[in-house]
This record gives structure tokens, sequence and C-alpha cells, in this order.
């Protein structure tokens, strides 16, 4: 029997990973593996789902051939770059969707020079509806998100709160997991600025305690001249590593684990969640 099949009989374990566009993909693809067989991975959380370049097949699609003939993906093209890979001998999916988030009404001239495109883009958030296979088909939602880069944390507050709008429209929000990269920056006192920006999730019960850095500038290797200029300091051994990705969930959490993905600017947490 699998590491899966053994660990999933009474709880579930939830991974979050930004992927960095799939620029380094083969070399991620080992590390969600090695969480497949170390500690399981029932459902994977995507964020930046998609090749820089057009008409590739999707990284999630590469991921669940990785991970094995049991594992789906789940995604909505209305919704670009997030997706959920699953196994399916664990969870069902019993429905999607996807939710618009507040836009920002324009970039500054600072921001032009790091978002791809130098324009506004509108973001999503992923819902799906799951069953769980054991524990008698228990109902699960989870909500994938990736806030804006740019606009602040005022801004991505919005987000957030639409976030928890739409779990709770939905009469979801009594069981649910959000997992996402949160693009919380703040110069000073980051992880109050987190846990400020994460109010609307924890007034429906659900948290992620972690402190943990999981995000590096000198690992952004991507082809704007300001993520070239945060891999550059980072040579020099200068960076202001962010605690951005969260796996936040009202359902009991038995354990939380954090991932070092050099080849990706983003490291992958993950929580073990009871069903």
């Amino acid at each position: 029997m699998s590491p899966t099949s053994e660990r999933s009989q009474d709880s579930l374990v939830v991974a979050s990973h930004n992927l960095m566009h799939g620029l380094r993909l083969e070399a991620l693809i080992a590390h969600y593996v090695a969480l497949r067989d170390e500690q399981g991975l029932d459902l994977l959380c995507l964020q930046e789902d998609r090749f820089l370049s057009d008409g590739e097949e999707l990284p999630s699609a590469r991921i669940a051939a990785a991970l094995g003939p049991d594992y789906r993906v789940v995604r909505d093209d209305g919704g670009p770059g997030l997706g959920f890979v699953h196994d399916t001998r664990v969870l069902t999916c019993a429905g999607q969707a996807i939710v618009p988030l507040p836009l920002l009404a324009a970039l500054n001239a600072f921001e032009r020079l790091y978002i791809v495109g130098g324009k506004t883009k509108q973001k999503f958030l992923l819902l799906a509806e799951w069953r769980t296979r054991a524990g008698g088909g228990a109902p699960l939602a989870t909500a994938c998100f990736h806030l804006d880069t740019a606009g602040g944390n005022a801004h991505r507050a919005t987000q957030v709160a639409a976030i928890a709008a739409a779990l709770r429209d939905r009469e979801l929000h009594r069981a649910f997991v959000a997992c996402g990269d949160t693009n919380a920056f703040a110069w000073r006192r980051q992880a109050e600025a987190l846990r400020a920006l994460l109010a609307p999730l924890a007034a429906l019960g659900a948290d992620d305690p972690g402190t943990a850095p999981t995000h590096y500038f000198a690992r952004q290797n991507e082809p704007k001249v300001p993520h070239r200029v945060g891999v550059l300091l980072g040579k020099l051994g200068i960076d202001l590593p962010r605690r951005y990705d969260v796996v936040c969930t009202n359902l009991p959490v038995s354990a939380r684990g954090q991932v070092v993905t050099p080849d990706s600017d983003h490291d992958l947490v993950w929580a073990r969640i009871a069903l």
C-alpha cells in the first residue's frame, strides 16, 4: 500500500505552491514526488500554473502525470494560473467555480517595471467542493488564490475579504482550506501585516500559524529587470525573505511543514488536516 493510501484514512495532506511559471518544473516535480512518498499528497494547490510561452502543456498536467495515474487536475480556463492536482483515490471533485477578485485600478510607474505586460490583470479565486472517499464522504471546500503583487496590502485585503465572502455566500465556510500566495510584503513587522491581511479568514475560524519565510527575491528567475536585480542582489547575500504562502483552514491540523524549493522563488507549504 502506498504512503498516501496508508495515511489518508483519517486525514488529508494539502499543499500549496507557486510554480514560478514552471520555469524549472522538472526540479520542482521531484519535490512533489518526495512529499507524496514521505507524507502523502492528497491535494496540491498551484499558483502560476502556466508557462510564460504560449501553446505548451500546462505545468499541472505534467505534475499529475509524474505523481501517478490516480492523480487528476481540476482547473478552469476562466481563472488562468490556478489549479488543483488531487488523488482520486482520496478525493472526488463535486463542483468547481471561479470568482473574480477586486481589480486594481492602475499600476504606478514602479509596478509597471515588474508586472509582466505592464498592466493590471484580473485576479480570480478557484473554488472546489470535494467529497472524501473515507470519513463517510465528508464535504470539504478548497479555495486557491494568488493575490496581486501590486497595489499594497490594503488592496490585497479587499481580495481576501472577497475570498471569505465567496465561501460564506456559497455555504462553503464550515469546512474549508484556503491556499495560496498572499504577496503580503511589508518592510517591517511583516508577520503582523500577514495576520491582518488574513483576518477575514480568521473570522471564519481559519488560520495558518506559520512564521518562516516562504518567498525569496533572490530566487526570482523571471525575465523582468527587477526580478534579475533581485537575483543579482541575492548573489551578494542581500535578500528580503518574507512569508507569503499559506494553508489556512478551520479544520483540525495535526502537522504542518515546509519544503525548500530553490527552483521556485516560493517554498512549498503543507498541512495534514483531519477529516
